[in-house]
């Protein structure tokens, strides 16, 4: 059963039942006060009123006039006192009315009149006046001429019963429509709100399910519990999406990865096994030659190191699990020991600090984040097309925050990938050249460590010109204020 027909049955149950009670608590109530039963207040409401006393000597007197003098019943003279009374008398010859009460419709009264019955077997009845039941009782008779005639007494119908008879029907009709109306209004603003939705909602499940993410779920108005489930819905189709998109990104990261140390690995275990070769098969004839290639060998055998140690420290920011020692790190000093280990490293190169009279204190991994400042000093040197390389480094202050900008003068970036050099095995130089390949790790890496001090890095180049890649670190409390 669908959920639609299950609704539209609630509603008409609900319908049902609400009626059964209205009803029930009603008699329920006129029972308490009245102190009747059900059955003795049918019965009030439906039992007719006898006649009154002057009604039944009013019927009798006609009675007998029309029976031993029927041509002298008009000059009755009592006719305007029993209707100043409320009696209502009807006086008819042949298909005539001669005499009605004023309230009466003779032409209504001759359309409804009972048919004369002489032997008065049937002399109770109801009649209709205009929209308006009358229970009568009569008596025919005939004049002297032989005409037929006939004199009533009417009484009004029970109200109640007046109704249920002449608008039962109509009436139980209307109800009916009433509530099927009801039902249909609430069937629609139901389907509207609340189906509708819901089968929204399958589609998107079905959808999701059979593994199609690339749509959105309509929104809806209002702030019901099905608004607020689509919209959740719709957060986590996205969601979901993006995740898929990550993993998707990861595995081709994977895919990335395994062909870069491949490729990394493989040169210089190459280059080593050759080497070792070389030895044994008596190529390095002399201790001269022996010590070379073993120089070399061990060389190489230590930049497998590093890449490994690259490697493994870049799974572990990754996956968060790379331990922080935070304390209390003298920006000023540090970067002035790297300057000076930089113009040993690097002696034909020109490096220049700049660095605040105050000292800017900041809470870092002293040795984390000497080795981002080292690494963006080393990949200048790496990408330097300049026959004098020029190094420079500024620490400046701006408001709560450390800038640190490492400057060059090399080759520049080109602006379509100044923004992915940041990103995860991206290499500027796509030959993957050991001198200057490397394993695309580096800037990734000392993103992920700027990030975890809450800090942020970034870099501005000019093709021809030089790159400057800045850092921001937020600085101690104590130097904020």
């Amino acid at each position: 059963m669908s959920i639609k027909m299950r609704f539209m049955l609630s509603y008409i149950a609900v319908i049902l039942l609400t009626g059964v009670f209205l009803i029930s608590a009603f008699v329920l109530g006129v029972c308490t006060l009245t102190g009747a039963s059900p059955g003795q207040l049918y019965k009030s409401a439906t039992l007719q009123r006898p006649l009154s006393t002057d009604e039944e000597n009013a019927f009798l007197e006609l009675k007998m006039l029309a029976k031993n003098t029927p041509d002298k019943l008009l000059q009755y003279q009592n006719f305007e006192k029993l209707e100043n009374s409320g009696i209502q008398v009807v006086v008819r010859k042949n298909d005539t009315i001669v005499y009605s009460s004023s309230e009466l419709s003779k032409k209504s009264l001759l359309v409804h009149m009972p048919e004369y019955e002489l032997n008065n077997l049937n002399m109770r009845g109801t009649i209709d006046n205009q929209g308006d039941l009358f229970r009568y009782i009569k008596f025919d008779f005939l004049y002297s001429e032989g005409s037929h005639g006939s004199v009533m007494v009417l009484q009004p119908e029970n109200s109640y019963t007046e109704i249920m008879q002449k608008w039962g029907i109509p009436i139980v009709g209307v109800i009916l429509l009433f509530g099927f109306l009801v039902i249909a209004l609430l069937s629609y603003f139901v389907a509207k709100s609340v189906i509708q939705p819901i089968l929204h909602l399958k589609e998107g499940a079905e959808k999701i399910e059979a593994g199609n993410l690339d749509f959105e779920m309509e929104k809806t108005t209002g702030k019901n519990e099905i608004a607020t489930l689509i919209s959740t819905f719709e957060k986590m189709r996205i969601r979901l999406k993006k995740s898929l998109e990550v993993q998707e990104q990861y595995e081709n990261n994977r895919k990335e990865l395994l062909s870069n140390i491949s490729h990394d690995l493989k040169t210089p275990i190459t280059s080593i096994v050759g080497y070792i070769e070389g030895i044994q098969d008596g190529v390095a004839n002399t201790p001269e030659k022996q010590a070379k290639y073993l120089e070399i060998a061990h060389t190489k055998a230590k930049d497998m190191n590093a890449l490994i140690d690259e490697l493994f420290l870049f799974s572990k920011l990754d996956l968060h699990k790379e331990p922080f020692y935070m304390r209390s790190v003298d920006l000023n000093a540090l970067l002035a020991q790297i300057a000076e280990e930089s113009e040993f490293s690097f002696p034909d190169a020109q490096i220049s600090l700049t660095v605040p009279d105050e000292k800017l204190m900041t809470n870092a991994d002293r040795e984390k984040l000497k080795r981002v400042f080292e690494n963006l000093i080393h990949n200048s040197m790496k990408y330097m097309d300049k026959t004098q390389a020029k190094i420079t480094i500024q620490l400046e202050k701006q408001q709560d925050m450390a800038i640190i900008t490492f400057g060059d003068n090399g080759k520049g970036i080109p602006d379509a990938n100044l923004n992915a050099i940041f990103d995860r095995f991206y290499r500027e130089e796509q030959s993957r050249n050991s001198n200057t390949g490397g394993s695309g790790l580096g800037l990734s890496i000392a993103k992920q460590i700027v990030e975890e001090h809450q800090g942020r890095i970034w870099a501005t180049s000019e093709l021809g010109v030089g790159t400057a890649v800045c850092v921001a670190l937020p600085l101690k409390e104590e130097e904020v204020g």
